[in-house]
């Protein structure tokens, strides 16, 4: 159960086939369209919180007793809140991509009051860093388990490339062009670049409200021969034309586009943060220091090392995803299976 479609089309497809698979009897639910096979549309759920509260709860209520479900699993912000509020007959699993967060400041409190509240309807917790982890267990989360890969990568889609010959440092940067993701940072990072004399040059897939200061500081720096702001467009053969990944969240749940970097045989580049600093192929400078990041990458293209890149392809497919909340859901039903799900211990 997730706020929005597109959300259960991005991730789970594939972990829906393999629990399925499995031998679970799975179905899904939305605000908007979903093409997940059992999709069943629930009034009043969106993205954000909306004054139709009454209306999601009796439509997620009537749902799930109509499916006579024995687990819920719920995903995203808004949907998670309102199916644990909700009072379901079976037990919810929340799946948290992320906790809204990324440091322990005052904006996050009204964010941790909610999920403290909402503990005591969390029948477990699956987790995708180490941050969130520890978070849970702190705060008395019953069966908190992580999925050390994430939701994992449908890597037929995502297939390995060899790595673009010496030369130019080809970046990418993908993601939503929004305050939290920072895509100005990725600007400074070139900058920096450019003046120490590295040949580079920056693609930036994406859009959203920071697209036009994208374009405008592009400018500004004079970086319109080696910038490109060309809104959205597939990643997974930009991924494998590129050096590396460029990263600049300021916090993250655990990213899947440095996920699928990692598949296609790409170094992730990014700030120590939550949720980045799991991902398996990150390469990390301080938060916010943008001469550091743009020396680390200086330093890996004049080494080579930013082309020696471990296969870590086995560790990544979304089946091993499935696996581990087959075995969380499992554990909560008090069926565990043998070698499905074991947690990963704090770090």
């Amino acid at each position: 159960m997730t706020s929005v479609g597109r959300t259960l089309d991005a991730f789970f497809p594939p972990i829906v086939d393999r629990l399925t698979a499995l031998g679970f009897a799975v179905t899904s639910a939305s605000g908007t369209t979903s093409s997940l096979p059992g999709w069943t549309p629930l009034a009043g759920f969106t993205q954000r919180p909306s004054p139709h509260v009454r209306t999601a709860v009796r439509a997620v209520r009537a749902w799930s007793a109509a499916q006579r479900h024995d687990v819920v699993v719920t995903n995203t912000a808004t949907a998670s809140v309102l199916v644990r509020a909700g009072g379901l007959p079976a037990p919810v699993v929340y799946f948290c991509h992320g906790l809204h967060w990324g440091r322990d400041d005052v904006r996050a409190l009204p964010w941790k009051a909610v999920e403290r509240a909402l503990l005591p309807r969390t029948a477990g917790v699956v987790t995708i860093n180490r941050d969130d982890q520890a978070w849970f267990e702190r705060h008395g989360a019953r069966r908190v388990h992580r999925l050390a890969g994430g939701v994992g990568v449908p890597l037929g889609q995502w297939p390995a490339a060899p790595p673009p010959a010496p030369g130019t440092l080809e970046l990418l940067w993908a993601g939503d062009m929004t305050p939290r993701k920072r895509p100005l940072l990725a600007l400074a990072v070139v900058a920096h670049l450019v003046e120490r004399g590295v040949p580079v040059r920056l693609r930036m897939l994406g859009d959203g409200p920071l697209h036009e200061a994208v374009r405008a500081r592009t400018a500004e720096l004079g970086l319109g021969d080696v910038v490109r702001a060309e809104g959205r467009g597939p990643v997974a053969a930009a991924l494998g034309e590129a050096t590396a990944l460029l990263h600049t969240a300021s916090w993250e749940g655990l990213p899947r586009v440095a996920l699928e970097a990692a598949a296609v045989g790409r170094w992730c580049y990014g700030f120590d943060v939550k949720g980045l600093r799991d991902a398996p192929l990150v390469r990390l400078a301080p938060d916010g220091d943008v001469a550091a990041l743009a020396g680390l990458l200086a330093g890996d293209t004049a080494s080579g090392a930013v082309l020696g890149v471990p296969d870590v392809r086995a560790d990544l497919d979304a089946a091993a995803a499935a696996d581990g909340l087959a075995g969380a859901l499992l554990d909560v039903l008090g069926r565990r299976a043998p070698g499905l799900g074991s947690p990963v211990p704090p770090a």
